[in-house]
């Protein structure tokens, strides 16, 4: 009895030896990366306090230009090398959507990041099956930046009428904005892209797709109705011809003081925040259609089916998709977080930034749906080519959003 006793407990500590030895087998994750800015540096700052906790787990990064990103995913697939992690855009994750690996097998809740995550943004992550394969990280937005000084000399609070204003009312005080000596030319300014004129649309209550994203649908009541609003504004000059019957940057117009408002990215904070010296400037939710809506895009982070270390990569990007890591990943690279619950303090230009989320958060699903169809970027140019025709008064709205359509079957097919 003695001697079985005596075994037993030198077994324990045997054991007891191994078991930490096992626990703490190294893992090295390959991580692929490609920066717009600071990224890269920002992810392993971010990340440093999971990898003190977790000592056993090493990072090798690969930063990789994003004009050679894509190519490269795909050669270190092709290759079998296929990263444990890696940071795509929502542009790219349609490219390689079968490949990525689903990520509700590796949490306890998939209601939880469902939850987490605005809803718009989150429908780029994920796949046919509606399961979710990527992990959100920073967010970009469509949105209406104005110039306050020039709303000031008008009379105007923008950022109390921006509470609540419509279209309608947007045309009626915007027509007071530029009638004031000394002010913008012009009310607004929208880039020259498909993209940004789709907030326009979405808004208006238009879509570019059926409800079943079978078919490009620009035939729609609503969407026809946007199309000629928008030629209406160039015909009363509240738009200028320059941007869309022309090739100025809007974005430029806008810092020049040309015109006091602009439908752009929420990029663009970075860039006015340099620049701009001669004005007041802010965001602002858009005037209201038949909805509020903003246009999502972003980056995200991804494993892969083939990936080698897919366990200990998703309890990373579960970590760092956390509050507390995103807010200081988003504050740190200075985007827009992707989480309903943020509460970034940035640098400056906060409440820029949260007037971006405002809008985004109630951006109906169907327009990220929409986006990440491919065919909608390969038509365009049609878009493009279509909508300027309507406003030089060639075609009308309805036979340009036609032959929209026309040219989106032809690609279907």
């Amino acid at each position: 009895m003695k001697k079985s006793v005596l075994s037993m407990i030198v077994l324990v500590l045997v054991l007891g030896m191994f078991v930490p030895t096992m626990a703490q087998e190294d893992v090295t994750l390959s991580v692929l990366w490609f920066n717009d800015a600071n990224e890269s540096e920002v992810f392993l700052d971010t990340i440093q306090p999971y990898l003190d906790e977790n000592p056993n787990i090493k990072i090798d990064m690969q930063v990789v230009a994003f004009s050679d990103y894509e190519k490269k995913i795909k050669m270190l697939l092709s290759g079998d090398s296929a990263p444990d992690i890696a940071r795509v855009t929502n542009n790219q994750i349609p490219v390689f959507l079968s490949e990525l690996e689903p990520i509700a097998p590796y949490i306890e809740d998939i209601k939880d990041v469902e939850s987490a995550f605005m809803a718009a943004s989150l429908a780029f992550a994920k796949n046919e099956n509606d399961e979710i394969i990527a992990y959100p990280t920073e967010a970009t937005a469509n949105g209406m930046i104005v110039n306050k000084t020039a709303f000031e000399k008008a009379g105007v609070d923008v950022a109390e009428v921006s509470k609540t204003w419509t279209w309608t009312e947007w045309e009626e005080i915007i027509k007071k904005v530029i009638a004031v000596e000394g002010n913008p030319t012009y009310g607004l300014a929208l880039d020259f892209t498909p993209h940004r004129f789709s907030t326009l649309l979405f808004e208006f209550g238009g879509r570019m797709m059926n409800d079943d994203y079978t078919a490009v649908n620009f035939s729609n009541e609503k969407t026809v109705e946007t199309i000629t609003w928008f030629k209406r504004m160039h015909d009363e000059k509240l738009i200028p011809e320059s941007v869309w019957l022309g090739s100025e940057n809007p974005a430029e117009l806008f810092q020049a003081g040309v015109v006091a408002c602009h439908i752009g990215g929420s990029w663009n904070i970075n860039v006015y925040a340099k620049n701009i010296k001669d004005f007041e400037w802010m965001v602002v939710v858009p005037p209201k259609g038949e909805i509020v809506s903003s246009v999502p895009g972003g980056k995200f982070v991804a494993s892969f089916k083939s990936s080698k270390n897919k366990e200990e990569a998703q309890k990373l990007m579960a970590w760092f998709s956390e509050d507390g890591p995103n807010a200081k990943y988003c504050c740190d690279t200075f985007n827009l977080s992707s989480r309903i619950d943020s509460s970034v303090e940035y640098p400056s230009n906060t409440s820029d930034f949260a007037a971006f989320s405002e809008a985004l958060k109630a951006t109906p699903v169907y327009v990220a749906n929409e986006w990440k169809n491919p065919v909608l970027s390969q038509i365009s140019p049609i878009i493009k080519e279509q909508i300027v025709l309507a406003l030089m008064g060639d075609i009308t709205p309805a036979d340009a959003a036609a032959e929209i359509d026309k040219k989106g079957a032809e690609m279907m097919k």
